[in-house]
């Protein structure tokens, strides 16, 4: 314990430089945890290094750390945002990196204002209550970044856990939860590194042995019950490269394509297309969409399919889920748009950036409300693409839900983490509701889950492949579904008023 507080003294006081770059290089290794990567215990070590490298700090010299660690994680973890407007929006260079960078410097200012608080307002608290401030404040400002400006609530801690044994809290209080956790063991860590006796250091073990067993226990709680007989579907992957998908006059040849890949399927109780694999407006594209129902309801097949749908009364269009199969077309509009893809943000100040990125389809609506599908005769919670990162687009559908499906075209992201991080966090939403989830995209990675965030079935990227299994349809409800985020918040907010409650009772106690 000596040399760690000989490396802190030496990083914080003498050196401080070689402790900013240990927490660039620290936040750099962050999205390590994360697929595809998937070295879960990457997270703790990056997070004890950043708790250890904010001790002894000024307000300002910590929001400078918190702010070099932010540029690492998010500089290397959201790097596919560049990809996206560089080699499918046909940004240049400076347009497509300084939109990249704007996004990784926003990201980051987040961390910088967790550092800032902890020093600032809990800066004398002792160690034992920094246990309970730094989870808090993470937590809150990992919930804040999902919806502040819309939010981007990606690369959230508790994701990366979706494997482990903590993963069995997201049924109790959703990746949130399991990032408070996550924080949690790394906070007693970074305390049992510092502590000067070996009664702290007892305590920050007992809190880590504490936290990984009450996980572990979790996992033996069964949330749901089957709703019915097991529904048999195929995911279509039709693997058509982006560039050739938006040419024009390349329509006819995509419906062909995913025709084919679709009738040796058609005693599937269901076949899902991804998002946009009909990419024209409904109207457009009325003859086929007729002709191919006509087949889909002699064979007792039912197709969810991504459609653009345009509302003639409101002049708007919308990127849409259609149902074809029972003469109902029902269908789904998409409610969380994506930045720069389906909308332009901050439209008065951005407004130039328009000239240079060429995205087809980029003047979506969003959708005001959405309530579940009716499919195979079970309702159904659906999500396009971007939509499976916020959590309460399929709570809004639940538990009246027997099962979640998301489409996504991640062909947009190329070969890049995107799609791989796309996955996981669509596994932490079937943890979170205990529900099977259908996740359908046109390049990969499709894949089929259960309600253990299990991946029964998944294809490779970038390949021409149909998914075929069955699904068991379940009823019941999680307490994330029934309670949200709330209870996570209320917890954070109450372990920073018990921290200041401890800190001022500290006081008085030196005082008398």
């Amino acid at each position: 314990m000596k040399l760690i507080s000989r490396a802190l003294v030496f990083c914080n006081s003498q050196r401080k430089w070689v402790g900013d770059l240990f927490i660039g290089l620290a936040g750099l290794a962050m999205p390590l945890g994360f697929a595809p990567y998937e070295w879960r215990l990457i997270p703790f070590i990056s997070l004890t290094v950043l708790i250890l490298l904010l001790q002894d700090q000024t307000a300002l010299r910590a929001a400078r750390r918190g702010f070099l660690f932010g540029l690492g994680m998010f500089g290397l973890g959201v790097s596919w945002v560049y990809n996206s407007l560089y080699d499918f929006g046909s940004a240049s260079v400076i347009v497509a990196g300084f939109i990249a960078a704007i996004l990784v410097l926003i990201m980051a200012g987040y961390v910088a204002m967790a550092a800032f608080v902890t020093r600032r307002w809990f800066a004398k608290s002792s160690a034992p209550e920094l246990l309970l401030v730094f989870p808090a404040l993470w937590v809150l400002i990992e919930w804040l970044r999902g919806w502040l400006f819309t939010g981007f609530p990606w690369l959230l801690l508790g994701y990366s856990q979706v494997d482990t044994w903590l993963a069995a809290y997201a049924p109790v209080g959703g990746a949130l939860l399991v990032s408070f956790i996550v924080c949690v063991v790394a906070s007693a860590l970074a305390f049992i590194l510092m502590a000067s006796t070996t009664q702290r250091r007892m305590l920050g073990a007992a809190i880590i042995i504490a936290s990984l067993l009450a996980g572990y226990l979790l996992k033996n709680i069964n949330w749901v019950r089957p709703a019915g007989e097991p529904v048999s579907v195929a995911l279509i992957q039709a693997a058509i490269p982006q560039n050739i998908k938006m040419q024009p006059g390349s329509l006819g040849s995509s419906l062909q394509r995913y025709v084919g890949l679709t009738e040796s399927y058609l005693d599937r109780d269901l076949v899902v297309w991804p998002e946009t694999a009909i990419h024209a407006r409904s109207f457009r594209v009325k003859n086929f969409l007729d002709q191919f129902e006509s087949q889909l309801t002699a064979n007792e097949t039912e197709l969810l399919t991504g459609i653009f749908v345009h509302d003639f009364e409101l002049n708007r269009y919308y990127n849409s889920l259609i149902k074809l199969g029972d003469g109902s077309r029902a269908t789904y509009h998409k409610q969380r748009l994506v930045p720069f893809g389906e909308y332009m943000p901050f439209r008065s100040i951005l407004e130039f950036a328009r000239k240079y990125i060429n995205i087809p389809m980029s003047d979506i609506a969003a959708a005001d409300d959405v309530s579940p599908m009716t499919l195979v005769g079970h309702q159904a919670a659906l999500g396009i693409c971007y939509e499976s990162a916020y959590p309460d687009v399929y709570r809004r559908q639940l538990p009246e839900s027997a099962f979640m499906i998301n489409v996504s075209n991640d062909a947009w992201f190329g070969d890049s983490l995107a799609p791989h991080q796309h996955l996981e966090i669509a596994r932490m939403r079937a943890l979170e509701a205990a529900r099977y989830l259908l996740r359908a995209t046109n390049s990969g990675i499709s894949a089929i889950i259960d309600q253990d965030a299990k991946v029964i079935l998944q294809s490779k990227q970038f390949t021409e492949d149909v998914l075929v299994s069955s699904i068991i349809p379940l009823k019941g409800e999680t307490w994330f579904v029934k309670l949200g985020n709330w209870p996570v918040l209320v917890l954070c907010i109450g372990c920073l008023l018990l921290s200041q409650f401890l800190f001022k009772r500290q006081d008085l106690n030196k005082v008398q």
